[in-house]
């Protein structure tokens, strides 16, 4: 798709959305729904140890997995199941964006970055808490709410940093997310799997690229698609 027809395409696009959409509305109520659940869910740890800390790091493990092979299965590859998402991600998302043209033009173009509000609540309902209360029974009180915690936290975190890979460059936001160390390069991960020739092949992770790295899907660069483990290129962020 060239230029004109992804013009054409957003302006199709942000002719379909409600005259009552409000970006800001829209990630508030992300940001806010999913702060409130972490907050309420560290208020029930009791007698929190460090030693427990190893569960919050196998709990984004399994996450992370989730992450790329949900990314890599249903959001690049028709399902009948989950065909609404594939629609969504490919056939929305990455025609509105893509690796040589990453930013948001307007507010209203949030709603083609942040995923719809009910993605909070089928998250909470379908994995944190189900995942929460087989932690509890399994382990004892503090797993089951630590569970829920970092569940929430991974869903927040892969709004934050997903809307923050398509931020318009030299905003003062942008510079902010700048400062964070390594942030630079799953903005360039990001915009590499943008490249519509690499998007069914790697990059699937977006918060960290963990189980892109284990598969053998990571690049670092789109254009001779080699992977670092075979080309030994350098990343080049900006």
């Amino acid at each position: 798709m060239n230029d004109e027809a992804r013009e054409k395409f957003r302006a199709k696009y942000r002719a379909g959305v409600s005259p009552n959409y409000s970006g800001l509305l829209h990630l508030s109520v992300v940001v806010i729904g999913a702060g409130s659940l972490i907050w309420w869910g560290t208020t029930k740890l009791v007698d929190f140890k460090l030693y427990q800390l190893w569960f919050v790091v196998a709990t984004y493990v399994a996450y992370n997995l989730g992450e790329w092979a949900s990314h890599n299965y249903w959001g690049h590859h028709k399902t009948k199941l989950f065909k609404l998402f594939y629609q969504r991600h490919t056939g929305d998302h990455h025609t509105f964006f893509v690796d040589t043209d990453m930013e948001y033009q307007m507010v209203l173009d949030w709603r083609v970055v942040i995923f719809p509000i009910y993605l909070l609540v089928l998250t909470t309902v379908a994995i944190s808490i189900p995942g929460g209360l087989v932690s509890y029974f399994l382990f004892g009180g503090n797993y089951g709410y630590l569970f829920f915690i970092t569940m929430t936290s991974c869903y927040l975190l892969y709004e934050v940093l997903h809307f923050s890979y398509h931020l318009q460059r030299g905003s003062v936001t942008e510079r902010i997310f700048r400062l964070i160390p390594g942030w630079t390069y799953l903005r360039l991960f990001h915009t590499v799997h943008h490249n519509r020739d690499v998007m069914v092949e790697g990059n699937f992770n977006i918060t960290l690229p963990l189980f892109d790295w284990i598969f053998g899907t990571l690049y670092f660069d789109a254009n001779d698609q080699q992977k670092p483990s075979d080309s030994g290129a350098n990343p080049q962020p900006q």
